[in-house]
């Protein structure tokens, strides 16, 4: 038994045609993946037009000009497709850039930076603590580059190697496995909703 809902056979048809990718790339593969690019882009269009530049003109008609300031910022990005005056861009992104930067040092400085700092003080007298000590002073001491990796600060270099080693590998298999999850939501559908095989 399948269903009879076309809208499930256009998203069995889109899982499907995205596993093809496995056996080389091809056409079937290529036309899911130029759909998926233009939808994405589609609806990053419609969203910033209904949610940011439809409101922001209608606040602009209702007299608050600062905001002319922002569109000329943005468009002036575009000037990079016009060769005499492409330099022109790179005030705009400059702009951006620093205003990101400072935002961002601004807002998440204490919780990214102070607030780790802070999580490292922790008393020795618990095994997770002692690693946790071990693993960010070795790692600090392996970027130590003013000083040459020999005897003692070459053994606790190489420690904190190790350490990020783990740390990364630890990393690349929650990654893994997140890929797993998505990879078994999507075979659960195609049996469930799809097939009926399965409840």
């Amino acid at each position: 038994m399948v269903t009879n809902n076309p809208w499930i056979w256009l998203a069995a048809f889109l899982t499907l045609a995205c596993y093809t990718f496995p056996f080389g790339d091809n056409p079937v593969y290529r036309f899911v993946e130029h759909v998926f690019v233009g939808t994405s882009a589609g609806y990053m269009v419609t969203a910033n037009w209904f949610n940011w530049i439809k409101p922001n003109l209608a606040e602009i008609g209702n007299g608050r000009y600062l905001l002319i300031v922002p569109f000329v910022i943005g468009i002036l990005i575009y000037a990079r497709y016009i060769k005499p005056i492409a330099w022109v861009s790179r005030i705009a992104i400059a702009f951006n850039l620093g205003v990101a930067s400072g935002f961002i040092l601004a807002k998440d400085i204490k919780p990214l930076f102070i607030t780790q700092v802070i999580a490292t003080f922790q008393p020795l007298d618990d095994i997770n603590n002692i690693l946790l000590v071990f693993g960010v002073i070795t790692s600090l001491i392996y970027f130590l580059f003013t000083v040459e990796h020999k005897g003692a600060v070459g053994v606790a270099a190489q420690a904190g190697r190790w350490v990020m080693l783990i740390a990364l590998g630890a990393a690349f298999g929650s990654t893994v496995m997140a890929r797993v999850s998505l990879f078994l939501g999507r075979v659960q559908f195609l049996l469930s909703e799809w097939l009926f095989i399965v409840k």
